[in-house]
């Protein structure tokens, strides 16, 4: 995910490719004749892509072992292409509730870079903001915020503009959520909210926007009584042109998913799975909701639970043409609970509450079988 993409998705992954039949043979084939690493990689991961599309989440972490197991090794001429495999290799293992696996993972696809790219290549400060996220999500508060303060600190000297908006907006974002249920945060929030707002270059210009977002965001969180018609309205100035969410409904995940077991297995959360098309309109409302696949054994609660929170959410206003009906998109909604392996067993123990998340399915909406 990019640093202008979407900033307040769940989104891990976001996939891209031909149909799963294509790739197995192209990959296959790759392998047959000794492909090149960068041909093998690549065959790799959009097979994997597919694998994911298709729900077989295992299926797609074997493809990626086996390529890093192939390929790792020429991080130096091929540092972009391992650093990629390596961070798709990590967001695969957090979808199966593996987030140690992930975190290391995610330092590999930094080294990786390091390996083959000068010191200066402003790749690496962007990968490094991907480390800091990990650290966000697992509660190291402190030494995500450091890194993105570092990284803004050496884009700024370097003359990197996108990745220093970037660095600046997430550690923006982590004050002012903190600020939203902590008033002793809201100085320092207050504070980086104007630094961004104040920079003048055009390459910024996203993150200022995302900015001005997150307050419209931050408003709906904190007030319940908050009209979220009202709210949006306030953002009639913001146009983007990729999909930049604003509100979503809390969830709360019921009974009905296996991920709440006490023991679960790794696969737990890749059996709950529902892929929904819809449309974001010019106003940035949800509608046209509908459902294009599911996993087998999905409930009729979980699934109800999942379009209530497709449906309730609102995104900036979209730059979209006069007489444009809205932006068609495809996501997949899936319940994933972190598990963490019991000492001297092969049984794997809860190690956090289910959760949902998301891919971005919206380029297979057209692809041949």
């Amino acid at each position: 995910m990019s640093p202008a993409q979407d900033e307040f998705a769940d989104s891990m992954v976001t996939v891209t490719g031909r149909s799963l039949r294509s790739t197995a043979a192209s990959l296959e084939q790759c392998l047959a004749r000794r492909c090149t690493p960068a041909e093998d990689i690549a065959a790799s991961m959009e097979h994997a892509e597919n694998q994911l599309v298709a729900g077989e989440i295992q299926g797609a972490r074997k493809t990626l072992i086996k390529s890093r197991s192939r390929n790792k090794r020429y991080a130096e001429s091929l540092p972009r292409e391992v650093s990629g495999l390596l961070q798709f290799d990590a967001d695969v293992a957090s979808l199966l509730g593996m987030p140690d696996y992930g975190r290391i993972a995610t330092f590999d696809s930094i080294d990786a870079l390091k390996a083959g790219l000068p010191a200066d290549d402003p790749s690496i400060a962007a990968k490094r903001l991907t480390v800091a996220d990990v650290f966000l999500r697992q509660g190291k508060y402190s030494a995500a915020v450091h890194m993105y303060d570092a990284v803004a600190r050496r884009a700024e000297e370097s003359g990197w503009p996108a990745v220093q908006g970037a660095a600046m907006f997430r550690s923006l974002r982590f004050y002012a959520m903190a600020a939203s249920v902590n008033p002793a945060y809201a100085y320092e929030s207050r504070k980086r909210y104007a630094a961004l707002r104040e920079t003048t270059d055009p390459a910024m210009k996203p993150m200022r926007d995302a900015a001005h977002a997150l307050t419209a965001r931050l408003k709906l969180l904190s007030d319940k009584d908050a009209n979220v018609d009202e709210v949006m309205r306030g953002l009639a100035g913001v146009k983007v042109s990729t999909p930049l969410l604003i509100y979503a409904p809390s969830v709360e995940l019921g009974a009905g998913s296996s991920a709440e077991l006490g023991y679960v297995m790794p696969t737990a959360g890749a059996s709950q799975w529902v892929d929904f098309n819809y449309r974001i309109g010019p106003d940035g409302a949800v509608r046209d909701v509908e459902i294009v696949s599911q996993a087998p054994k999905v409930s009729s609660g979980l699934i109800a639970t999942m379009k209530k929170a497709l449906v309730g959410r609102r995104y900036a206003p979209l730059d979209l043409p006069a007489d444009s009906t809205g932006m068609l998109r495809r996501e997949r909604f899936m319940v994933v609970a972190d598990t963490a392996q019991v000492t001297n067993t092969r049984l794997n123990l809860k190690a956090g509450l289910p959760k949902l998340m998301t891919m971005d399915l919206t380029s297979k909406m057209n692809a041949k079988p």
